[in-house]
């Protein structure tokens, strides 16, 4: 059987569980080895001449979609952990899709269907989606993608809010992923039709669309909420919300929003109580290598809990955000164990919550990348109210942890101590093992260097002296996640906030172990993700 052919006959049977509601663990792993074996091109091959039939089975189509995403998402991972062959399929996968879309006959909801699935992975769809969808539209198929009329899209969003529990962020979250391969003018007229909605949870998912990379989308929202207002009162809550998002728009976009909260509040509707929630446990994991830190927190709402977490990387900010809800108590002790093993999560106050997330969402603006609209939904399920940008550097960060201690703890004695320690964080923590500099720059530097030793000195000399900064911000919240929390080595924060104020307020190379370690992990990393030379034939004497 071809490879395509067993990838049908799987992905028949994955359309069989998913129609069923089965769980789909099994399939999840399979497409992860599918990717990691490079056959994502095969997958999207599958899936087109699956899709170009003259009856096409929706179910297998959607199912290779499935593997699609899987695939992506799998990539997309090991990329971040600096797998270089993983760089390799992902660019493969895409140039598969840039090909494929292209297919003659091709329906243009096709190209949405693989724009969502790059979309929900996470992964830039390729440009070539978006212009197959272009195509489509203004070859007259618009009426397949549901999007013909105004009665027609909101019929169905209907259901699709009662299927989802009329939860708004679940309904923007669905529909964003939907239209990721549509131009912002058509994102516009979805999302207006949106706030047009008497649906009170649809009219509030329009109000992620504030958050969309491009302004018009929002701008459109803005302009119907105020026209419905005119008409009748607004809610409340809606108002409070876009409050609540203000502050997390770039400085251009605040004032059409200032403009239209005052003109909500002209003609609003009286309060509405908030429903009672209490926070049972929040725990922050442990700050990996590549800068990414997750909160989580554990919810009790009425009889029953939910679990809701952030995701935050250095470089781009609050990067995701999910609530999962109607939880029992006994399936969230099962997700906290897990969680408190996998991403080495320690106990954090809500104090800790507010500045990390200040913090992140501080980079956000700067990188003018938008938080997830479900960010909003984290911080209205803890209560934590207007949250504002505000950076947090670690030298800042070091010397307001330092600050309580006497100066015997925080002198150059203390510094050399917190350095002898930095040797054993390896071992103390889990998460220190993936503290080593991955990527193409990195890999450009090494690859010419035959010996471990030459490749760790350049590493420490040229790369990670240019990086102190970001392994210092990498120590400072180490520290400030460690020191009110219940870590077996919670002591540690003390070191880790000191080499942290080193490494960020010196302008010379300072003598560390730190580096010493993360350019060894650097050196083990590039030699597990290089490329494996083929040996030489031996010369005949």
């Amino acid at each position: 059987m071809t490879p395509q052919g067993a990838i049908l006959e799987f992905a028949k049977m994955i359309s069989q569980d998913l129609a069923r509601g089965k769980p789909v663990r099994a399939a999840l792993e399979a497409a992860g080895m599918m990717a990691k074996a490079g056959a994502m091109p095969d997958v999207v091959a599958c899936l087109i001449s699956e899709a170009s039939k003259k009856r096409p089975a929706d179910r297998v189509v959607h199912a290779c979609c499935f593997l699609l995403q899987a695939g992506l998402d799998e990539l997309r991972i090991a990329v971040n952990g600096g797998n270089t062959a993983a760089r390799s399929r992902l660019k493969e996968a895409c140039e598969a899709v840039e090909k494929s879309v292209t297919a003659r006959g091709l329906a243009p909801q096709i190209p949405m269907l693989i724009a969502r699935s790059f979309a929900q992975a996470g992964v830039e769809p390729p440009p070539g989606l978006q212009a197959a969808m272009i195509a489509g539209l203004e070859a007259g198929h618009a009426e397949q993608l549901a999007l013909e009329d105004d009665s027609t899209l909101l019929e169905q969003l209907v259901p699709l809010a009662e299927a989802l529990g009329h939860d708004p962020f679940a309904i923007h979250a669905e529909l964003s992923a939907t239209g990721a391969a549509f131009p912002a003018d058509h994102r516009a007229a979805m999302a207006a039709e949106l706030a047009a909605s008497t649906t009170a949870s649809i009219r509030d998912a329009a109000l992620g669309f504030l958050l969309d990379a491009d302004p018009a989308p929002g701008l459109a929202v803005l302009d119907t909420l105020v026209a419905e207002a005119r008409q009748d009162p607004a809610p409340s809550r809606l108002i409070e919300r876009l409050v609540c998002l203000r502050p997390w728009l770039p400085p251009e976009r605040q004032a059409k929003l200032d403009a239209s909260i005052r003109s909500l509040r002209a003609n609003a509707a009286a309060p509405e109580p908030a429903p009672q929630v209490e926070i049972i446990k929040l725990l922050a994991s442990l700050c990996d290598g590549a800068g990414a830190q997750s909160l989580f927190a554990v919810l009790k709402i009425g009889r029953r809990f939910a679990l809701s977490s952030v995701l935050i990387k250095a470089d781009t900010g609050i990067a995701d955000a999910w609530l999962r809800d109607d939880m029992s108590k006994r399936e969230t002790n099962d997700a906290v164990r897990e969680i408190s093993d996998m991403a080495e999560a320690v106990t954090v106050p809500i104090s800790f919550a507010q500045t990390l997330l200040a913090d992140a969402l501080a980079t956000n603006l700067a990188k003018r990348i938008p938080p997830p609209f479900a960010l909003l939904q984290f911080n209205e399920a803890l209560g934590l109210g207007l949250i504002l940008p505000a950076a947090m550097p670690p030298a800042r960060l070091a010397a307001e942890l330092l600050a309580s201690l006497p100066a015997t703890q925080t002198g150059p004695e203390a510094s050399a101590a917190a350095q002898t320690a930095a040797k054993y964080w390896f071992v103390q923590f889990d998460t220190v093992q993936t503290w080593f500099e991955a990527g193409e720059e990195i890999e450009a530097l090494l690859a010419p260097l035959p010996k471990t030793g030459a490749r760790v000195m350049a590493a420490i000399l040229a790369h990670l002296f240019d990086r102190r900064l970001y392994w210092a911000a990498r120590c400072a919240w180490m520290a400030a996640t460690l020191k009110d929390s219940d870590h077996r080595c919670r002591a540690e924060w003390r070191n880790f906030a000191l080499v942290a104020r080193d490494l960020a307020g010196t302008e010379h190379l300072p003598d560390t172990t730190l580096f010493q370690i993360i350019a060894d992990g650097t050196n083990q990393a590039f030699k597990a993700n290089a490329p494996r030379r083929r040996p030489t034939e031996r010369k005949r004497r």
